[in-house]
């Protein structure tokens, strides 16, 4: 997880775990996501689930609309000074927030109408969306460590119960987290369409039964072992 109690009522935001959550998507991204065919990535299990391209396409969306909400809330700290040494202290709700958002996702929670995702998802606009949300995002990390990170609000924040700078960047982080556990599950799914060769940036067929089985046990220890 990108937080841990350190003492009673003190929580560390791991913004070192933020970064490493970047690199994790993208190669999850590459590794899982490239492969499939537009008809997989379209495929719904039924009319009520998002499919894998409307999992991502809500991601970029959720980070499209935070990222400048972010960046103005670190230009304010860093104008204002506002630096801490660390052993914050978060709101309740903030912290209940972020353990809600982590897979594996026990109960539904309902998407900010401006983050829902497009009725049809272009596959060359979600490939180069979705590695420069996530590049901003990093950035936008890197410049926020040493500020008084539960102190230094988002304004106008899309999840109201997530406010502070330093729990919205490690709600991020678990947000990619959530969605990528979600599209995994979609793969998952009996009737899931078999992998087709296609031409854009979908050149690849799924591989091979075995081989579709490790890996996909090798995603789920993977997106565990970073809560």
């Amino acid at each position: 997880m990108n937080y841990e109690f350190q003492s009673e009522g003190a929580v560390a935001i791991d913004l070192d775990g933020c970064l490493v959550q970047v690199e994790a998507s993208k190669s999850w991204f590459t590794r899982r996501v490239l492969p499939l065919s537009i008809e997989q990535l379209r495929w719904r299990p039924d009319p009520r689930r998002w499919s894998i391209a409307e999992c991502l396409d809500h991601l970029n969306a959720t980070l499209a609309l935070y990222l400048p909400k972010i960046d103005a809330a670190v230009g304010l700290g860093r104008r204002e000074g506002r630096v801490s040494p660390g052993g914050f202290r978060y709101v309740r709700s903030e912290l209940e927030a972020l353990r809600s958002a982590e897979p594996p996702v026990t109960h539904r929670i309902d998407a900010p109408p401006v983050t829902l995702p497009a009725a049809a998802v272009d596959p060359d606009w979600l490939v180069e969306q979705f590695h420069q949300m996530r590049d901003r995002y990093a950035d936008s990390v890197r410049r926020a460590f040493g500020l008084d990170l539960p102190h230094i609000l988002i304004v106008e924040p899309i999840f109201p119960l997530v406010r502070s700078l330093g729990a919205s960047l490690a709600f991020m982080a678990a947000h990619d987290r959530r969605h990528m556990w979600q599209a995994e599950r979609v793969r998952r799914t009996p009737g899931f369409p078999h992998a087709v060769f296609t031409s854009g940036p979908w050149p690849r067929p799924a591989a091979d039964s075995e081989r579709q089985i490790a890996e996909e046990e090798k995603v789920e220890i993977e997106l565990r072992s970073t809560l």
